[in-house]
């Protein structure tokens, strides 16, 4: 899947990943699924990742 992470080209189609930790539920995704995730839904856009935003500090505050 590297085809659909490449630096910024204006093509109208060029995407953010993100990725974060989440307390939400007991068991976290890994950074590894969530990457291959992203990078699957960039593709059946048509689209590509040109960075990555992570947020691996601030678990999401459990929902009450």
């Amino acid at each position: 899947m590297d085809e659909v992470e490449r630096p910024y080209d204006g093509c109208g189609k060029c995407l953010l990943g993100v990725r974060r930790l989440s307390r939400v539920k007991a068991a976290t995704t890994s950074p590894e699924r969530q990457r291959e995730d992203v990078l699957t839904a960039a593709a059946a856009v048509g689209g590509h990742i040109v960075d990555w935003a992570d947020d691996w500090e601030s678990p999401a505050p459990p929902i009450r």
